[in-house]
Formats: structure tokens, C-alpha cells, sequence
């Protein structure tokens, strides 16, 4: 039985305005094994007055971040100010990692970012579900934390207990307790530690201190800075505890990210007598965060690209070029660019087809990436247009590559019928940009130098 089956029913405050999106939401919940009761609120305001008048009728809060009158964040750091004990997960659009990490600063449960391709629709249920859990994991750990500091063999019942990681250190820095998940996650088993100060063993290769012997360092923030570096930081749940999350390759069978949380235990004058730590798997997450990355990477990289050719697309080209403008004109540096035209090519098409015309474009982009450098760029202007950029480039540099683009274009074989082969060629015209011209200008006296070309018999190159 897994922990999803273990939940009661998730009774979920919905805060979005977007009608779609809360058709999504409930249908990815529907389709999901997780028994649920969803209310739904379009304004901030009107989920605060529910919340306010009785809280205890939620298990959580879905708060979007774009809602009229009152933005997600906003809402979240009302509950949050107010106290208002639920759990809270911040919906933010692709693009809005920003947003998402203001809201865990300011003290958010999590985050789901709603990529275009609706792939957090799969996510949804584990996400809501592993924060509710996690939520009342961790309120249970803060009771148990603040009511074994007088009773040690209340702790170890307690920590015994757990369903989360867990063990204790004493103020000698020996470990009382080691409980069975924590035997799990680790592969180490409590036998081997209890009693020992080598609860190193379980982590890491080399003897070092653990975050619950670094809660009872005088210097507590040096050490942690000095062994975790921006990873660690204060607890948001208790003051005095400290929290971090690492990758422990040597978990399981290909290791395993864990987050994890130290406090100090006292005794009732205040006096530390030792601490506890707490492990939480969270692989899962961290896999689904970096598929979502890469999705995201990949839908930018296609809004850029031409399909048939893979080079850069015309609207891209057009950024690119007024940034390598304003380079150009800030450090006073050349810039040369070149546009290439597939002679002839209406006739090939009208001939073979226009399938076999996109060969030829494609072939041509093929030539294009061989010859030019990686400080280069390639676009699909249009059609059968290409153009190249070069940075830092003297037009007579840019000459050379231009020449060697239209021998290399001439000789390539094409087959656009069985047992018959084809040659077609290119016009080329380049120019060197001139100090504080712009972009349309300089675009016009590049396509007037192509057209020269074609007036001057085609399969030439010629410079403005």
C-alpha cells in the first residue's frame, strides 16, 4: 500500500480564475487513484474569507498566481502572515521560475509550473498528495520534536514510530537512536551505528561531521556554510533547525536525492542535549523538475528553429542581428553578414517536385553547418534564402567562407530521380556593417549584393 491509498480523502481549496485550467485540474485528480473533494474560488479574496471562517474544512490550498485583484503570492503571504496552518502550492506559468522561487522563500510548500504542454497535468496527483503528506509528516515531527525534550524514552518510542527517517544524537555526538527507515533509506543498519559517533558512515566516504553534529557547533552557520554552501539553510518550520537537500549516489541502486533537517533538542532550562535529523526522499521531484526543465528547453529551442532545415528561423535571426548591432556599435567591432539564394530553384522545384526542392534547401543548411564557426550563425531567411551572421568578422574573412559555402554547394550531388543526379548552385551576397547603421539598411545593401550576383550570370559571390 502505498502512501497515496493511506491518505483520507484530500479535501483541496482550488484558487484559479482560468476556467480551463480548473477543468484540467479536476479531471487530472479524477483520473488519478487519490479520493478528493475539491472547492473551487476564482478571486483570493473569496478563498480567504472561506478559510478564514473555518480552515479545518481544507487538507490544502492550489493557489494560481495570476488571480484578479489579488495575486498568488500575495494570498499565500496572507495565510502564511495570519498563520493559518494548511499547506500551500503556487501554480505559475511556463517562464515563471522567478515567481515560483519567491514563493518558497516566502515560505510556500512547493511549486507547479504549468508548462505548454500541460505536462504537470501527470504530476498533479504525487505533487498534491506528497505535500499533504510531507505537511503533516513534518507537523508531526515538530510536535514530536518539542514534546521529547523532557522524555527520552518518549523520544525513542517516537522516533521509533516514524514513517520518515530519523535519528539522535546525544550532546557527546553518539547516536540513541536509529530508526527503520532510516536503516532503509541508508542501507545502514542501527546496530552498526547506535552507539557509535560514526553516523558519517551512512553518508559520506570520509569521516565528517552530519548537519545534527553541526546544530550543536558554537559555530553552527560556519560549519554549515563551510560543508553545504548555499545548499543549507534556516529551517521555516523552527528556528533553531536547519534544512538542506543533497544527491547521495551511493543510495539505492543509483542514488538518490534526500532533503534533509536538523534541530537541536532541548531540556527545559534550554540546555541542548543532543539532535535530530530527518531524511526525505525526494528523487522523485527532483526528476520531474529536471524533465520539466528540458521540456521547457526544447519548446524554446523549436520556437527558434526551422523545422525543415534545423537552422535558426527568420524571427530569430532578427533578435540575433539587432543584439550583434548593438555589440558592433558599443565595442566598436566589425560585423560581417552574407545571403545565400538557391539559383534556379523555382525550375528545380517545377521539375522534381517540391519534396525534392526541400532536399535541396536542407542539403544547403547541411553545407551551411559544416563551413561556418561556432561564433557563427545560420538562419532561413525565407523560401530558398539563407543568411549568416559573423561576428567580429572582416568582410574579407567573411569573403573566404562565402567562397567556400558556393564551391562546397556546387559540387553536392543531388538524386531527385531514380539513377539521375543533380547539381544546382548559389548566389552569395555579403556586406560589412557600417558604424550606426540600421539593421533594415544593412539587410537591403546585404540583398542588393545577392542580386548583383544573379545580374552577373548566378554561382557567384558578391561583397557591398
Amino acid at each position: 500500500m502505498n502512501k497515496h491509498e493511506l491518505l483520507p480523502q484530500l479535501r483541496i481549496l482550488l484558487v484559479e480564475d482560468d476556467e480551463h485550467d480548473r477543468i484540467a485540474f479536476n479531471r487530472s485528480l479524477r483520473s488519478s487513484k487519490i479520493d478528493c473533494d475539491i472547492t473551487e474560488c476564482v478571486r483570493a479574496c473569496d478563498a480567504l474569507d472561506l478559510i478564514r471562517a473555518d480552515a479545518s474544512r481544507f487538507d490544502l490550498v492550489v493557489v494560481d498566481h495570476h488571480l484578479p485583484g489579488l495575486f498568488g503570492i500575495d494570498f499565500c503571504r496572507t495565510m502564511i502572515g495570519e498563520l493559518i496552518g494548511l499547506p500551500l502550492i503556487m501554480l505559475t506559468g511556463s517562464g515563471s521560475e522567478a515567481v515560483a522561487v519567491e514563493a518558497l522563500k516566502a515560505g510556500v510548500d512547493d511549486y507547479i509550473i504549468k508548462d505548454p504542454e500541460c505536462a504537470y497535468l501527470h504530476m498533479l496527483p504525487r505533487i498534491l498528495s506528497d505535500t499533504v503528506s510531507a505537511y503533516r509528516e513534518r507537523l508531526a515531527r515538530r510536535d514530536a520534536e518539542k514534546a521529547l525534550i523532557d522524555s527520552q524514552e518518549r523520544l525513542a518510542a517516537i522516533v521509533a514510530g516514524l514513517t520518515i527517517p530519523t535519528f539522535v544524537i546525544d550532546a557527546e555526538h553518539t547516536v540513541t537512536h536509529w530508526n527503520e527507515a532510516c536503516q532503509k533509506i541508508t542501507g545502514v543498519p542501527s546496530r552498526e551505528v547506535i552507539g557509535t559517533k560514526e553516523q558519517w558512515r551512512a553518508f559520506y566516504p570520509s569521516e565528517r561531521p552530519v548537519m545534527a553534529d553541526m546544530i550543536m557547533a558554537p559555530a553552527r552557520e560556519l560549519s554549515m556554510a563551510r560543508y553545504y554552501g548555499e545548499k543549507c539553510l534556516r529551517s521555516t518550520v523552527l528556528g533553531d533547525a536547519f534544512e538542506a537537500e543533497d544527491f547521495f549516489p551511493h543510495f539505492g541502486e543509483s542514488g538518490k536525492w534526500i532533503f534533509f533537517t536538523a534541530a537541536p533538542l532541548k531540556d527545559s532550562s534550554g540546555r541542548i542535549i543532543g539532535a535530530i535529523e530527518t531524511l526525505q526522499d525526494v528523487t522523485n521531484r527532483k526528476r520531474a523538475e529536471e524533465a520539466l526543465r528540458a521540456s521547457e528547453c526544447r519548446h524554446r529551442e523549436l520556437s527558434i528553429t526551422d523545422a525543415l532545415t534545423g537552422l535558426y528561423n527568420s524571427r530569430h535571426f532578427f533578435n540575433r542581428a539587432a543584439e550583434e548591432i548593438e555589440r558592433c556599435n558599443r565595442y566598436n567591432t566589425p560585423l560581417a553578414m552574407i545571403l545565400l539564394d538557391v539559383d534556379n530553384f523555382k525550375r528545380y522545384n517545377d521539375t522534381y517536385g517540391h519534396l525534392e526542392g526541400d532536399h535541396v534547401l536542407a542539403g544547403l543548411a547541411d553545407v551551411i553547418r559544416r563551413e561556418i564557426r561556432g561564433a557563427d550563425s545560420a538562419y532561413r531567411y525565407g523560401g530558398e534564402e539563407f543568411i549568416v551572421i559573423f561576428p567580429e568578422t572582416e568582410p574579407d574573412e567573411a569573403r573566404i567562407v562565402a567562397e567556400r559555402l558556393r564551391q562546397e554547394f556546387s559540387t553536392t550531388i543531388f538524386a531527385p530521380l531514380p539513377g539521375e543526379e543533380a547539381r544546382t548552385s548559389i548566389s552569395i551576397g555579403g556586406g560589412s556593417y557600417l558604424s550606426g547603421e540600421g539593421l533594415t539598411p544593412f539587410i537591403k545593401r546585404v540583398d542588393e549584393a545577392m542580386y548583383r550576383a544573379k545580374n552577373r550570370g548566378k554561382n557567384r559571390v558578391v561583397f557591398v
